[in-house]
């Protein structure tokens, strides 16, 4: 039988094998893939209102967490404008899955942006497998959670709620702050 250590400098060349692009592409799959099929196991077995729920509160937790390690991991500065967080979450995003959304940022004041989401894996993942319509947004729960990591208070138009595309209406948040939290020049966690 080969040793452990043997088999690992085996499996590590095998690996080599990918280029980085690919590697982070697979695992970006992976994780998107374990994602769909947790929130089916939690419809089927305790409902839709359950999956929802503990789909937003598991996303808003993850995106604090992620976004304290991805912060800490590039020494990213203090967020002190909202160009600040907007290059902020375009590293987050470029990170964590660049290909899952299709969107745009629109400025609308001093204090404010939209975004537009043109296409959003979630919206197609759920519609595939027809709950859509009864699919409530996670993917912004996730944003919230990065917001609320960098200190940054806002008001976020519509609440989440039941997925906007699936309603047939555009997909478009607004996010408002209070500009005190980014004149002050919070420090990312």
């Amino acid at each position: 039988m080969t040793s452990l250590p043997a088999l690992r400098q085996r499996a590590n060349g095998i690996l080599s094998r990918l280029p980085p692009s690919e590697r982070e592409a697979l695992l970006i799959r992976c994780w998107m893939s374990h994602d769909a099929r947790w929130f089916t196991a939690v419809a089927q077995v305790f409902g839709i209102e359950t999956a929802n729920r503990l789909n937003q509160t598991a996303a808003h937790e993850e995106g604090k967490v992620e976004a304290q390690r991805i912060v800490r991991a590039l020494n990213l500065p203090s967020i002190a404008s909202i160009s600040d967080y907007l290059l902020a979450q375009e590293i987050f995003i470029g990170l964590l899955g660049p290909d899952l959304l299709d969107y745009r940022v629109v400025g609308v004041g001093d204090d404010a942006y939209q975004v537009h989401v043109q296409r959003c894996f979630a919206h197609e993942n759920v519609t595939r497998v027809g709950i859509a319509d009864q699919y409530e947004c996670g993917v912004f729960a996730r944003v919230t959670g990065w917001l609320e990591a960098l200190g940054l208070k806002y008001q976020m138009s519509p609440s989440l709620e039941q997925c906007l595309k699936a309603q047939g209406r555009e997909c478009l948040y607004t996010f408002r702050f209070e500009v005190e939290s980014l004149s002050r020049g919070v420090p990312a966690p």
